[in-house]
């Protein structure tokens, strides 16, 4: 099922390189044709202070194409990349934009609400990065920690755009979530801990802004895929289970995959997640 419907966000791709402007709802800010623009260079760049992502395009980019952009899980120990580039790269040959992002830490000494705004600033660059493609619209999407806060940003933008990143602020029209810690308070203390700023906050009351169970009510008009693989060990499949009853209750159309013998990590393969998410998207 292609992701869509009322309220999705419009959008204005900036011209010959001027700033990218988003406008969420029916209001236009600043429009001009994609035409103009000079056409997107695929790599990899930093976005924000060391922070990397790696722009792939499809080999035909000539008409209309959804804009992927993956966020990286790792515990919020790390931004682990395994897996994501090959993922990209499948979802380019499909016909996707893909961008790839990376964010701080507890291993950079860097804690809630710095990684979700470290994601938020990855959407603007990437957005900003397409300038120049026809897009169609724009997803953003993670795999375990990733996926917890691509929820985040996807459904509270505004709650985490980052006043120092030096791009527009954006607002996903779509969210794909593969594998994710959604409810933080029924993850490992260690990995709450990682997020929340070590073992001194230890009191999950104050944890519901991390939460995007809290927040599954909001922006109705945005679509979700959840993917789980059945035989994953490490994050159960019940978060995302719950979560999507939570945002199906919150008025989300959710699309829900559970991948037969896939892990945390094999879930992510190109041959399991590829097609799901290509047919989700209509490009197959």
């Amino acid at each position: 099922m292609m992701p869509g419907g009322g309220g999705v966000m419009a959008m204005c791709l900036r011209v010959m390189g001027l700033a990218v402007v988003l406008a969420v709802g029916s209001a236009l800010v600043g429009c001009g044709s994609a035409d103009d623009a000079a056409a997107p260079t695929p790599g990899t760049e930093p976005f924000l202070e060391d922070l990397q992502a790696t722009l792939v395009l499809p080999a035909d980019a000539a008409g209309e194409v959804p804009l992927v952009v993956l966020v990286p899980g790792g515990g919020w120990y790390t931004a682990d990349l395994a897996g994501l580039p090959e993922l990209a790269d499948d979802l380019a040959a499909r016909g996707a934009a893909v961008v790839t992002v990376t964010y701080r830490t507890s291993d950079f000494g860097e804690y809630f609400p710095v990684p979700v705004e470290d994601v938020a600033c990855g959407l603007g660059y990437a957005v900003d990065a397409v300038a120049g493609l026809d897009v169609s619209q724009v997803v953003l999407g993670g795999h375990s920690a990733g996926a917890n806060m691509a929820a985040l940003v996807a459904l509270a933008p505004e709650d985490f755009a980052n006043s120092d990143c030096p791009y527009e602020a954006a607002a996903p029209d779509a969210l794909i979530g593969i594998s994710g810690s959604y409810d933080i308070n029924e993850a490992s203390r260690g990995e709450a801990y990682n997020f929340f700023g070590g073992p001194s906050v230890r009191d999950p009351s104050t944890w519901d802004e991390g939460n995007p169970t809290a927040y599954a009510d909001q922006r109705p008009d945005v679509p979700a895929l959840l993917m789980h693989g059945t035989a994953d060990d490490m994050v159960p499949i019940t978060f995302t289970e719950d979560f999507a009853a939570s945002l199906s209750d919150g008025g989300h159309e959710v699309t829900a995959d559970y991948p037969e013998g896939a892990d945390h990590f094999s879930v992510l393969d190109p041959a399991v997640a590829g097609p799901v998410i290509a047919t989700w998207l209509g490009l197959s």
